[in-house]
């Protein structure tokens, strides 16, 4: 019994061990470059217009989103330290971004989801830790990827209502959920591409497109860009904030099922009280002798 009882503790004293080792905070991005007008716009703060000739790199809140036009384009590295590239019309969004830096800033666990809507996306996730979970959240389905190196392209035509789209895989492995609820799993040199209504769309799977391989030639330079940039701790922490445990509880205890089409969980963020409405005093005209006689 005795023994029984010193192995409960123990369990119990290593899990709570764990627990305080854990500190979550939500992650920052630093925008490295920036081709064309870029918008981005953070979560609680305001919308920034960015160009070429702005100084970069510059450092954003970790929640964000992005408007690009036809030509333009932005690459971006993460506080966890994943690069990602998104260029042409179309409309991206990190909509959740935690990560522990109990041990290490750019090391520990982290959860991130994406939205991706249009346009071109280039996410370079291979540095993420085995237990991190990453989704992205697109209008015909939803990736799912721990460990890679990929793009998704999405068009969309407003006349048929019909998508066009690829999911070509670099490196690793990488799990695909249409709205139908048919998973699809791509591996290194892989190619998944679908066209149709979002929810009714033919998925072919085929090798890499050599378009694709120069995608990724030019994502690597870029990336090479950035790295040399050396981006420290020093410049994500003004942008990064601490969570509370019971955040990250919540997030821990939610995991969808694969394959599974049910909605995912809805993250409230609160933003900061906005500054005071400027008052404004109207002035009511005397009622007419009409309007008198009524009182």
């Amino acid at each position: 019994m005795r023994k029984v009882f010193f192995i409960l503790f123990a369990a119990l004293f290593a899990a709570v061990a764990m627990l305080q080792a854990q500190d979550w905070m939500r992650g920052a991005v630093v925008v490295t470059s920036v081709a064309g007008e870029v918008i981005v716009e953070e979560a609680g703060g305001g919308s920034l217009q960015m160009n070429p000739a702005d100084s970069l790199p510059r450092a954003v809140s970790g929640l964000l989103q992005i408007r690009t036009k036809e030509k333009d384009a932005v690459f971006l590295k993460t506080s966890n330290q994943i690069s990602i590239y998104h260029e042409g019309a179309g409309f991206f969004a990190i909509e959740r971004f935690e990560q522990d830096v109990g041990t290490s800033i750019d090391q520990g666990k982290s959860r991130l989801i994406f939205n991706f809507r249009q346009g071109l996306l280039v996410v370079d996730n291979r540095v993420l830790s085995d237990d991190s979970q990453m989704i992205v959240e697109t209008p015909v389905g939803r990736i799912s990827v721990k460990d890679g190196w990929w793009l998704m392209e999405i068009a969309y035509d407003q006349r048929s209502y019909r998508y066009d789209f690829s999911i070509e895989c670099a490196d690793g492995v990488l799990r695909f959920t249409g709205l139908n609820g048919n998973t699809y799993t791509l591996r290194n040199r892989q190619r998944l591409r679908g066209a149709g209504e979002s929810s009714h769309a033919s998925i072919e799977v085929s090798e890499i497109s050599d378009e694709a391989g120069e995608l990724f030639e030019e994502f690597a330079l870029m990336e090479a860009d950035a790295v040399a940039l050396q981006l420290s701790a020093e410049i994500f922490l003004p942008k990064m904030k601490r969570l509370r445990q019971v955040e990250s509880e919540v997030a821990e205890i939610y995991q969808a099922p694969e394959g599974s089409a049910a909605k995912r969980p809805l993250v409230i963020e609160y933003a900061p009280q906005s500054a005071a409405v400027t008052p404004f005093r109207a002035v009511i005209r005397a009622p007419s002798s009409f309007q008198a006689d009524l009182f």
